[in-house]
């Protein structure tokens, strides 16, 4: 499933309620398994009437050659039906596998989509936090949609067909079963609300400690150089042992749902057997229509009685994939509904990812410098007005100075070029064309993006710079540093562009990091469109200068928009649009 229709899919019918919510298709297959399961399970009728047959001939004193001929049937009919079941059985667990993993992959790339498609500036998750939400929550809907569904449509079938099997031999036997049989699910349900508790209240220590020790193995270098492992480890320690105490705890909530279950479903096997037993003594003359219970009656009555409390017992079961299942239902949601409110997604996410200048470089070819004209755009991101009613027109080639407080909109207005917001009012236009009517994909390829937070990633300088484009040469890379001031930091460097660094480029301070991703950005050599969103935040004035000074290098022939508080920015020739909380205005500098 592409990224695309996974997010159809949840416009269509799933933004609604949880994100994991079931489509058609996925609950065709689960109601599919649940009918083949009841199916099978109902043969057991038709396999314990032909052993209480073969058991009556015996009692009867038939014949030995009718016996034989009797039991020889019977046993054919038996392996029969057993094998009828196997398949139904083997075809009911695939076709739930099929769903659980339909509705995996699709929570999954719904998720990682709306990631993906969100703005660069926007604050997400903790990486831990997804990544054990992508894991440990996804996986946990695999078990409660492919085992807990199937069970509950059983539960629904088969102790009716079972209990009506029984009522054709005894009123009484049905009357005790069907005493029996309700008790469970609601002490279950009672049991169940715990479990939920507990199971959710464990997900969320999973959680948390994943994160935990991701960020600790992100520092452990800095923890060492302070000497403070050891506070670490007692920290880990701790973390550990209250999860082990919240599984301990679950544990203790799922023995009892056991015991209860056993509890109840053996006493309503016992009262069938002690009712048989007492019918064929005599003592009891009840409970039958008209005639006395045979022992072929009784013995059919007892087989049936212990399969109508299996369903029972393998809801029961799955009664606790279902407290997992629905506990990482809310957290998914809770990540979904956190990335989304960061603001409206874009309508295509195929073939796109975040635009940032690390992308992909495309094709070779002459740099084209686009026109941008904002048509009396209006933005409104979590029931908030951002920007009202705004036209602006730029040139192509020209530079654009966004400027005002925090909160104005000039990050937004940055993101509604890369189509990662959609106007509520108004158009973008490109060289004459609706932005959404372009390929998003392809036009984030036609922009460099340089933001405050750059991305750099474990590895070397050489590996961080091609990512913006493969084929880039040796000397490609070395006017790339030049112009972002960073030759005299690579010369620096003890093996020069095959220095190592960390994840996040832990290793580089803030400045050496912000002129790497400018020279990684200078690379996008085919890009026309730069968006700079404050590119000398936090930085000393040399290094803000040298970043300024390759600023205006990469400028010339290119379409320029900058976000920016920093005066010496201002003060770029080019137009200066000032934008205000309250109202935009556009002046010309």
């Amino acid at each position: 499933m592409t990224v695309s229709a996974a997010k159809d899919a949840a416009e269509n019918g799933e933004q609604g309620g949880p994100v994991a919510d079931l489509v058609p298709a996925e609950k065709r297959l689960l109601r599919r398994a649940g009918w083949l399961l009841s199916i099978s399970d109902l043969l057991w009728i038709g396999q314990a009437a032909l052993l209480s047959l073969v058991i009556s001939e015996f009692i009867a004193g038939r014949p030995q050659a009718g016996i034989v001929t009797v039991l020889a049937s019977a046993a054919a009919g038996f392996i029969a039906l057993a094998g009828v079941r196997q398949l139904l059985g083997l075809k009911a667990a695939a076709s739930a596998r099929s769903a659980a993993r339909a509705v995996k992959t699709r929570v999954r790339t719904t998720l990682l989509g709306a990631i993906a498609n969100t703005s660069p500036a926007a604050a997400l998750p903790s990486s831990g936090h997804v990544a054990a939400t992508l894991g440990e929550q996804v996986d946990a809907l695999g078990p409660y949609l492919g085992n807990f569904h199937p069970q509950q449509f059983r539960l629904k079938v088969v102790p009716l067909g079972i209990l009506a099997a029984t009522l054709y031999v005894s009123w009484l036997a049905a009357v005790i079963l069907m005493i029996a049989g309700p008790v469970i699910p609601l002490f279950m349900a009672l049991i169940g609300i715990k479990a939920k508790a507990a199971s959710q209240g464990q997900q969320e220590e999973l959680t948390r400690m994943s994160g935990f020790l991701l960020d600790r193995v992100r520092g452990l270098e800095t923890l060492r150089l302070f000497g403070a492992l050891g506070q670490t480890e007692a920290q880990i320690d701790r973390v550990g042992e209250a999860f082990r105490t919240g599984t301990m705890r679950v544990l203790k909530i799922a023995f009892l749902s056991s015991t209860v279950l056993e509890l109840f479903s053996a006493l309503g096997i016992a009262f069938v057997a002690v009712y048989v037993g007492f019918s064929l003594l005599g003592s009891v003359t009840t409970g039958t229509w008209g005639a006395p219970l045979t022992f072929g009656g009784g013995f059919f009555v007892l087989l049936l009685a212990p399969e109508f409390f299996a369903p029972l017992r393998a809801y029961a079961a799955a009664y606790h994939d279902r407290a997992a299942g629905l506990a990482a239902k809310e957290k998914l949601q809770d990540l979904y509904s956190g990335i989304v409110a960061q603001g409206p997604q874009s309508g295509s996410t195929e073939g796109s990812g975040r635009a940032e200048e690390e992308a992909t470089a495309p094709a070779s070819r002459q740099t084209h410098a686009p026109e941008i004209r904002l048509d009396h755009v209006s933005v409104t991101l979590g029931g908030k007005g951002i920007i009202r009613d705004f036209s602006l027109e730029i040139p192509s080639g020209e530079t654009a100075i966004l400027t005002g407080p925090s909160g104005a909109g000039k990050t937004t207005l940055l993101d509604c070029l890369l189509g990662l917001h959609r106007p509520d009012g108004g158009r973008i236009i490109v060289d004459g064309k609706d932005l959404l009517t372009l390929d998003l994909g392809r036009w984030r390829q036609e922009v460099c993006w340089i933001g405050q937070h750059p991305r750099l990633f474990h590895g070397s300088l050489r590996a961080n710079l091609l990512r913006a484009d493969p084929q880039a040469s040796a000397e490609d890379m070395m006017q790339a540093v030049r112009l972002a001031g960073a030759a005299a930091l690579v010369e620096s460097l003890p093996r020069g562009l095959e220095t190592i660094i960390g994840e996040d480029g832990f290793g580089l301070s803030v400045g050496e990091k912000r002129r790497i991703a400018l020279a990684r950005a200078a690379l996008r050599k085919t890009a026309g469109l730069i968006l700079a969103d404050e590119p000398t935040a936090g930085l000393d004035d040399q290094t803000a200068r040298d970043v300024i000074a390759g600023l205006k290098k990469m400028a010339a022939g290119r379409t320029l928009i900058l976000a920016t508080h920093d005066p010496k920015l201002m003060a770029l020739p080019g137009q200066r649009i000032e934008l205000d909380a309250a109202h935009l205005t556009e002046a010309s500098a």
